[in-house]
């Protein structure tokens, strides 16, 4: 008969086991990202997402980006997080990625986040907004770096203009621009 205790090892992890949803501003990082597809076939990106600093430094919630075109809205608030993960719309209608470039290109990229407590099937979730980039750590050649592509928006905003040459050109010049190469 084993002698081993379940009881201390729950114990170990904490509220982990049971599940933890997460409420506030914070600064999280994507650990990783894979594309996919859901259960109905719709397109998708599941991400670790993992707290920098603060309390729960380190720890990490499941995300998941869905592409829903037939919802104007969804399909809105997965453009903007994939902007705000540092894969904007323009980077991705120019180089055309596969959805393996895209989870490369949003892979390492550091942001802020307000989450909000849910549940889902009876456990506790987490739901991240994406609203501010704040490093891209970005492997695609050609990959967008644009302090406009990266702002979070309101579904309410008009899209913003892409930035002139002398735009890019003053922020390459600038030294706490931290795209600048």
């Amino acid at each position: 008969m084993s002698t081993f205790d379940f009881a201390s090892e729950f114990e170990s992890f904490g509220d982990d086991l049971k599940g933890t949803a997460y409420e506030g501003d914070f600064v999280m990082v994507v650990r990783k990202a894979e594309p996919g597809t859901t259960a109905k076939g719709k397109q998708k990106f599941q991400l670790t997402l993992e707290f920098v600093g603060g309390p729960n430094h380190g720890k990490t919630v499941p995300q998941q980006l869905v592409w829903s075109p037939e919802n104007d809205t969804a399909a809105k608030i997965f453009a903007s997080s994939l902007r705000v993960l540092g894969a904007p719309q323009e980077w991705i209608m120019a180089t055309k990625p596969t959805p393996e470039q895209i989870a490369q290109q949003i892979t390492g990229t550091k942001f802020e986040a307000r989450c909000k407590a849910g549940e889902f099937n009876g456990q506790p979730q987490t739901n991240v907004s994406f609203r501010k980039t704040l490093s891209v750590d970005t492997p695609v050649a050609g990959a967008a770096k644009s302090e406009a592509a990266s702002a979070a928006v309101s579904l309410d905003d008009e899209p913003a203009a892409a930035p002139s040459a002398a735009e890019v050109k003053a922020a390459a010049a600038d030294p706490d621009n931290p795209w600048a190469a």
